[in-house]
C-alpha cells in the first residue's frame, strides 16, 4: 500500500505555496483533509488506520470536531463500533441551543479532528465535553502539524495521538521524489520554527 504521505499528496490533499492560516499566519503548505470522503478507498484505509490506534486507549464514546473532524469520527465509530456525537462550530441559535451534541456523561471519550495545528479546536473539544460530564482520554487526528497541540493538550491532561506528524510527511514526500531539496528544506524550517515557537 502506498505510504499515506504519498497518498495524501497525490490526492491533492497537501499542497505547497503560500496559505494564510486560521491565526492569521502564512504557511508554505496546506493540508485539506475535508476532501477524504471523495475518496472511499483512501478515506476507508485512513478511518481503519485511525480506529486501530485509537485501541491503545480505554474508551467508549467519540465525538468529532466539525467540520473536517465529523466524517471521519463517524467512519471510525462504525468501524469500532461505538456511539459518537460531534461538535459545532458554535452553538446554535435556536432550539437547545448546544453546540455539543453528543450524550458524554460518564463516559471516556475519544476526540476525534482530521488535523491539529496549535490545538485551540481541540482544547475548546476537551473543555466542551468535560462540561458535559465526560472524560476525554485521548484527541486523535490523522495529521499533527506541530505547532502546539500536543503541549497544549498534555498541559490539560489530554494526550495527542496521530497517524503521522507533518515532519515525517515531509521526509516521505522528500524520499520518493515529490519534492525537491529547496522545498523540503524550507518545510524543515518552517516546521522547526513552529515548534520553537510554541515550546
Amino acid at each position: 500500500m502506498q505510504s499515506l504521505a504519498l497518498e495524501l499528496y497525490r490526492l491533492g490533499m497537501v499542497r505547497f505555496g503560500r496559505f494564510r492560516l486560521t491565526s492569521g499566519a502564512e504557511s508554505p503548505y496546506y493540508i485539506d483533509l475535508r476532501l477524504l470522503p471523495s475518496h472511499p478507498q483512501v478515506f476507508r484505509r485512513v478511518a481503519l488506520r485511525m480506529a486501530a490506534l485509537l485501541e491503545g486507549y480505554e474508551y467508549d464514546y467519540i465525538v468529532g470536531i466539525a467540520t473536517g473532524g465529523v466524517p471521519l469520527a463517524t467512519a471510525v465509530a462504525l468501524m469500532a463500533g461505538k456511539p459518537m456525537g460531534y461538535l459545532r462550530p458554535a452553538a446554535k441559535a435556536h432550539g437547545t441551543g448546544r453546540r455539543l451534541e453528543a450524550v458524554v456523561k460518564g463516559r471516556r471519550v475519544a476526540i476525534v479532528d482530521d488535523v491539529a495545528t496549535t490545538g485551540g479546536s481541540l482544547l475548546t473539544a476537551v473543555e466542551a465535553v468535560r462540561s458535559g460530564g465526560g472524560e476525554p482520554v485521548v484527541a486523535a487526528v490523522v495529521v499533527d502539524r506541530e505547532q502546539g497541540a500536543r503541549s497544549r493538550l498534555t498541559g490539560v491532561g489530554v494526550p495527542l495521538a496521530s497517524l503521522i506528524r507533518v515532519s515525517r510527511l515531509f521526509e516521505e514526500l522528500y524520499a520518493a521524489g515529490a519534492i525537491g531539496d529547496e522545498l523540503y528544506v524550507e518545510l524543515v524550517k518552517y516546521v522547526s520554527g513552529s515548534a520553537s515557537e510554541t515550546s
